[in-house]
């Protein structure tokens, strides 16, 4: 497909080579994490352009650039590769390495390859650092030794199964035998007083015929047993109703535990409201809120590896969720780490335009990286709140923002 057919996914993806640029030099970890979430994010919008529906992300949206033959599946295998490094990525107590840094670029490569139609080019080397850093520009490798030499075929054995080339081969020791008929299985007893009947060789045994019949009947009873249409449709619903019943009861109750531990943590009940977070996450495994609010009570209490824990749990379950992706921007802004909390909140605010505490924080981390002049625009556009607090001077004895 050449670039005048997708200008749009062309220009995002132009939009996203700055970043490319940084996998030129040695990366630290926090560096290359920080990095691949971008290179994604510029990855992914081009893609979406390149699709049509900007609603798409993440597997869906290669999904779709496949099933619409945009991409080849050799591009699709290497997207998918570089969005299960940006998943890594996202786990904050995950340090990339060198193949995450190399599934990045490749992705993007195979993307840039589909988007004008040449090949993906491999990359050059880069000048070492004096660090041992948890990226490295690919080097040039040595071409693998030649394999080693073949062992001599060994000669046929006469037992061998049919080669592609022939049939069967018999042994010697039966060359000069002929059969006459089938084979019989010889039984004692009563069946061999059968030898008289039809279908019962002159040799005795059992015939052809017996041995189908008893075949036929075992075969029968592994069946499953014959019910009625009416019978299989009343299954069918009752297993329909179990299952819906079981989801709803368990839903019920998941927000039940919910309501209960937001009350508690409002009331300041914080053990009270952590017990019924943990009976939520029980009752569905598959929420990521309950995590949030538990890495809120953490945060509160100052235990900020508890709470990114939680919140590792909860993008992996969410990762757009617009609240855990804006928690977790206020947990590393308590641990000042400003640029990863910046990036966070980027995209708390991408996900959710209209969450004002999301833009609110953003102009803090913005006013601690000393982009003043972009955090005063966010914290004014977001209005009244706590974050307006970062519009003073920092101070020895400045705080972060307090809680939402």
């Amino acid at each position: 497909m050449s670039p005048q057919n997708n200008p749009g996914a062309v220009a995002a993806l132009n939009g996203a080579r700055p970043v490319l640029a940084h996998f030129d030099t040695p990366r630290s970890a926090e560096d290359l994490a920080a990095d691949i979430i971008d290179l994604w994010t510029g990855a992914e919008n081009a893609l979406q352009a390149l699709v049509g529906n900007a609603l798409l992300t993440g597997q869906q949206l290669v999904r779709a650039a496949r099933q619409a033959e945009l991409i080849t599946l050799d591009q699709a295998h290497s997207l998918l590769e570089f969005l299960a490094a940006r998943d890594r990525a996202n786990r904050t107590s995950y340090k990339p390495t060198q193949a995450d840094g190399d599934a990045a670029v490749d992705g993007f490569k195979a993307l840039e390859s589909a988007l004008t139609g040449t090949a993906a080019t491999a990359r050059g080397a880069a000048a070492a650092a004096p660090a041992a850093p948890a990226y490295t520009p690919r080097q040039s490798r040595p071409a693998p030794p030649p394999p080693p030499p073949s062992r001599p075929s060994q000669p046929a054995s006469p037992y061998a199964p049919p080669s592609a080339g022939g049939g069967y081969r018999q042994p010697p020791a039966y060359s000069g035998r002929s059969t006459a008929g089938p084979p019989t299985i010889e039984m004692p007893g009563a069946f061999m007083s059968e030898g008289a009947g039809g279908n019962t060789p002159a040799g005795g045994g059992i015939g052809r015929s017996h041995v189908e019949h008893a075949l036929a009947a075992a075969e029968s009873r592994s069946r499953f047993p014959r019910l009625s249409a009416p019978v299989w449709i009343a299954i069918a619903a009752v297993i329909v109703l179990a299952v819906g019943g079981y989801f709803f009861f368990a839903r019920s109750s998941s927000d039940e535990s919910l309501n209960a531990g937001i009350d508690a943590m409002k009331n300041g009940q914080n053990e009270r409201a952590r017990g019924e977070f943990a009976k939520a996450v029980k009752d569905d495994p598959e929420s990521a809120i309950p995590h949030v609010f538990l890495a809120r009570i953490a945060r509160t209490e100052s235990d900020l590896a508890t709470a990114r824990a939680q919140l590792d749990t909860a993008l992996r379950l969410d990762p757009q969720n617009a609240v855990a992706l804006r928690e977790m921007g206020l947990v590393l802004f308590s641990s000042k780490q400003y640029d990863l909390a910046r990036r966070f909140l980027v995209r708390a605010v991408q996900s959710n335009p209209g969450d004002r505490a999301s833009q609110g924080y953003l102009g803090c981390a913005l006013m601690r990286l000393n982009r003043v002049q972009e955090g005063t625009k966010f914290i004014q556009n977001a209005g009244t709140g706590s974050w307006q607090a970062c519009l003073q001077p920092v101070t020895s004895t400045t705080t972060t923002p307090p809680p939402l």
